[in-house]
C-alpha cells in the first residue's frame, strides 16, 4: 500500500482507468479480451451463487433449529413421562414401608391375609422399579448417570433377597419374639433405594424446568409435594409407634411433632400463592382442592384428636391397621397434586412436540421452495443477463470495425445496450480527465513534501532556539538561588522577595523551554531514547517522593497502589520519569485541598499499565478531545491556567508515542481525571539486539 494517501489516491485512479479505457481502446491497441477479474458477468455470476449459498444455508440452519427442538421436545416428552413413573415408584415403596411397619409393631401374630398383601405390595414395588430403571435405559438419557441404575438393583436385591423374607419370617411370630434389628432395617434399605430415586428425579425435574416457566413451576410443585409425601409418611410412622406403644408424650415429643406439621405446612403455602404467574390445569386445582379438604381437613383433625387422648391418657380405640387405612387417603391426596402436576407437564411437553415438529416440517416446506427459487433464480439471471452481457462484452472488445451502433440495431435489448453505448461515452471523457486528475494529485503530493520540510525546520529551529535560551536561564536560575541561600550575606526583604520572583520566573520560563526542547526534539525525529531494563515500581516512588512537599503544601494525599516486587520493563528512565513528574504535578495542581491522587501500576503479560486519578476540577468535555495537543490547557480557571503553558500533556504523549505506548484521558467536571499510560514491556529493537 502507498505510503500516503495522496499517492493512494493516485494508484486508485490508474486502476479505475484500466478498465474504462479497456472497452473504446480495444480497437486502437488491439485488445480484444476483457480480462477475466473485470468482468461484469463473473462478478454477477459470484453475487448470485453467493446469495444462494446464503439463502441455502440460512434455511437449512432454520431447518436444523427446528430439527434440535423437536429432538429436544422428544428428550423432555420422554424425561416428563419418567418423571411421571419415579411417582410410581415413590409411592409404592412408601407404602410397602407403611405396611412392613404397621404389621411389625402389631403384638399379634400376623394373618395370612396381611401377609398376602405384604406379598404384593412387595411385588408391585420390584415391578415399578425394573419398569422405570427398563424405561430410563431405554431413553438413554446422556445426564442419567449409569451408576444410579447399579445401586437401586444392588439395594433392591438385597431388600429382595434378605430383609424381606427375614420381615415375613418375624410377622408370624409375636412382637416380643421379633428381633428389633427389622424395626430399622426395611425403612434404611427403602430410604436407600428412594434416595437415588430421587437423585433421578431431580436430574429429570432440572431437564425438565428448563423449557420454560410453564414446567419449572410443575416441576416445583411436584418436588414440593414429594417432600411433603415424604414428611407426612415419617409422620405417620411416628403416630403408628404412638398407637402401637401408647403413652403419654414428652414435652419434646410434642415439639418435634409441630416441626413436623410446621416442614409441612409451610411448603404447601408456596403451592397455593406461587411466585410465578403460570396457569394451573383445573385437574391440578382440582387435586390441590382435595389436599386441603383430606390432608389439612380431615387427617389434621385426626392426628388432633389421638394426641388430645394422649395427653388425657385416654384409650385411642384404633389400632395400627385401621391407622394406615384411615391415612392412606390423606397421604394419597398428596401424590395425587404430584401427578397431577406431572401429567400437566407432560401435557405441555407432547403439545411442544407436536408445535416442534410442525416447525421443522415448514422449515423443510421453505427449504425446498427455496432451493427451487434459487435454482429458478440461477437459470433466470444466466439466460436473461449474464449470456447476453457475455455477448455483447464480445462484441466491443473484438478487433473488427465494429461501431456501437451495429452492436445496437442487432440487439433485442435496445435498453441495456444504450446503457453500455452511455457508459463508453463517459469512458471516453474519463480518460481525459485522468490526466488532469494526476497532475493535480503531484502538485499536491509536492506541497505536502515542502509542507513537511518547512515543519522540520521550523522544529529545527527551535530546537536550536531553545539550547541558546537555556544557557543564560541556569545562569539566572542559580543566582537567584545563591542569593536566596544567602551565601554571602543577609538580603533585605525586599531585594529577597525580588530574588524569590527571579527564581520561580526562570524555573517557569526553564521548564517551558524544556517542554519545547523535548517536544520540538521528538517532531524533528532527532529523540533517541535509551532503552533500558527500569523498575518502573521504583521510579513511581522517586517521582511521588519529588511532588510530595508540593501537595502536602495544599494539604492533598499522594496514595501508590502497585503489587508487591519490581515492575520490570525495557525503557528510557529519563522519559519516564519526565512522564511521571508532568502526571504528577498537573494532579496536584487541578487537585482541591484533602484530596488524594492515586498512582496505580499493573503489570500484565505484554504490557504495564500506569493510571494516575486526582479529584479535581476535572476537564471540561469540549476540550477533551483536544487534551494532548501543544498550548492546550483543559481548565477554564485562569489562575490555574496562568501556572502551566499547555505542553505538559503534549510531552507527555510524544514521550508514550516514542516508547510504542497509547495515552488515554478520562475526565468528569468536578469529579476528577484518570489518565492512563500504557506502555510495552518489551522493545522490538532492544530484542533484535
Amino acid at each position: 500500500m502507498p505510503g500516503n494517501p495522496w499517492q493512494f489516491v493516485l494508484c486508485a485512479l490508474k486502476a479505475f482507468a484500466i478498465p474504462a479505457r479497456i472497452g473504446f481502446l480495444s480497437g486502437k491497441f488491439g485488445l480484444g479480451v476483457v480480462r477475466r477479474t473485470f468482468s461484469v458477468s463473473t462478478l454477477l455470476s459470484i453475487v448470485i451463487g453467493t446469495l444462494v449459498m446464503v439463502l441455502v444455508t440460512a434455511i437449512t440452519v432454520g431447518a436444523m433449529s427446528a430439527w434440535k427442538r423437536e429432538r429436544d421436545s422428544v428428550l423432555i416428552m420422554s424425561s416428563a413421562r419418567e418423571a411421571r413413573d419415579i411417582v410410581m415408584v415413590r409411592e409404592a415403596a412408601r407404602v410397602e414401608l407403611g405396611v412392613i411397619d404397621t404389621t411389625m409393631s402389631e403384638p399379634e401374630i400376623a394373618t395370612p391375609s396381611a401377609i398376602a398383601r405384604l406379598k404384593e405390595l412387595h411385588r408391585k414395588t420390584l415391578s415399578a422399579i425394573t419398569f422405570v430403571e427398563t424405561e430410563i435405559e431405554r431413553d438413554s438419557n446422556t445426564r442419567m448417570p449409569p451408576q444410579h441404575a447399579a445401586r437401586i438393583r444392588r439395594i433392591i436385591a438385597d431388600f429382595d433377597k434378605r430383609i424381606f423374607p427375614a420381615v415375613l419370617e418375624a410377622v408370624q411370630h409375636s412382637r416380643e419374639q421379633r428381633s428389633k434389628d427389622l424395626t430399622t432395617e426395611p425403612a434404611t434399605a427403602i430410604y436407600g433405594m428412594l434416595d437415588v430415586v430421587d437423585e433421578q428425579a431431580q436430574i429429570l425435574s432440572r431437564q425438565i424446568a428448563t423449557t420454560g416457566p410453564y414446567m419449572s413451576e410443575m416441576m416445583r410443585i411436584s418436588d414440593i409435594v414429594w417432600r411433603m409425601r415424604t414428611e407426612a409418611g415419617n409422620q405417620r410412622r411416628v403416630y403408628g409407634n404412638f398407637i402401637a406403644w401408647p403413652r403419654k408424650l414428652t414435652l419434646e415429643e410434642r415439639e418435634q411433632a409441630a416441626r413436623v406439621e410446621g416442614r409441612i405446612e409451610a411448603p404447601w403455602r408456596t403451592i397455593i400463592n406461587p411466585q410465578q404467574d403460570v396457569e394451573m390445569p383445573p385437574q391440578l386445582k382440582g387435586a390441590i382442592t382435595a389436599v386441603e379438604k383430606e390432608y389439612f381437613g380431615r387427617y389434621a383433625e385426626l392426628r388432633k384428636t389421638v394426641l388430645e387422648k394422649l395427653d388425657k391418657d385416654q384409650p385411642l380405640d384404633i389400632t395400627g391397621p385401621q391407622w394406615l387405612a384411615l391415612s392412606n387417603p390423606a397421604l394419597n391426596s398428596l401424590m395425587e397434586v404430584s401427578r397431577a402436576a406431572l401429567d400437566a407437564a407432560e401435557t405441555r411437553a407432547s403439545a411442544n412436540l407436536v408445535r416442534a415438529r410442525y416447525d421443522l416440517a415448514i422449515a423443510l416446506m421453505y427449504m425446498a421452495i427455496c432451493i427451487a427459487l434459487a435454482v429458478l433464480s440461477v437459470f433466470l439471471v444466466s439466460a436473461r443477463i449474464i449470456r447476453p452481457l457475455k455477448q455483447i462484452t464480445r462484441a466491443i472488445t473484438s478487433s473488427q470495425d465494429h461501431g456501437i451502433e451495429e452492436v445496437l440495431a442487432r440487439s433485442s435489448r435496445g435498453d441495456e445496450i444504450g446503457q453500455f453505448a452511455l457508459a463508453l461515452k463517459t469512458f471516453r471523457k474519463m480518460a481525459a480527465d485522468r490526466a488532469r486528475l494526476e497532475n493535480e494529485v503531484l502538485k499536491n503530493l509536492a506541497a505536502k513534501e515542502a509542507a513537511e520540510a518547512s515543519s522540520k525546520v521550523k522544529s529545527e529551529f527551535l530546537a536550536n532556539m531553545s539550547h541558546e535560551l537555556r544557557t543564560p536561564l541556569n545562569a539566572v536560575i542559580g543566582f537567584s538561588e545563591l542569593m536566596l541561600h544567602k551565601t554571602f550575606g543577609p538580603l533585605p526583604a525586599r531585594y529577597e522577595e525580588y530574588a524569590r520572583l527571579i527564581n520561580e520566573s526562570g524555573s517557569h520560563l526553564l521548564s517551558l523551554v524544556s517542554d519545547i526542547l523535548d517536544l520540538a526534539k521528538i517532531e524533528a525525529g532527532r529523540f533517541q531514547p535509551d532503552f533500558r531494563d527500569l523498575d518502573l515500581k521504583a521510579c513511581v516512588e522517586d517521582c511521588v517522593r519529588l511532588v510530595e512537599t508540593r501537595a502536602k503544601e495544599q494539604q492533598i494525599g499522594l496514595a501508590v497502589q502497585a503489587p508487591q516486587g519490581s515492575i520490570t520493563a525495557v525503557a528510557d528512565a529519563r522519559a519516564c520519569k519526565q512522564i511521571l513528574i508532568n502526571l504528577l504535578s498537573n494532579a496536584v495542581k487541578f487537585s482541591r485541598p484533602a484530596s488524594v491522587i492515586t498512582v496505580s501500576l499493573t503489570q500484565h503479560t505484554d504490557r504495564v499499565e500506569l493510571k494516575v486519578r486526582d479529584e479535581g476540577v476535572g476537564i471540561p468535555a469540549t476540550v477533551l478531545a483536544r487534551i494532548g495537543q501543544p498550548f492546550e490547557q483543559a481548565s477554564n480557571n485562569p489562575m490555574l491556567a496562568r501556572e502551566g503553558t499547555g505542553l505538559g500533556l503534549s510531552v507527555v504523549k510524544a514521550l508514550v508515542g516514542e516508547h510504542g505506548g497509547t495515552f488515554q484521558v478520562e475526565s468528569r467536571e468536578q469529579i476528577g481525571t484518570t489518565i492512563t499510560i500504557i506502555l510495552p514491556r518489551y522493545q522490538p529493537q532492544r530484542q533484535a539486539a
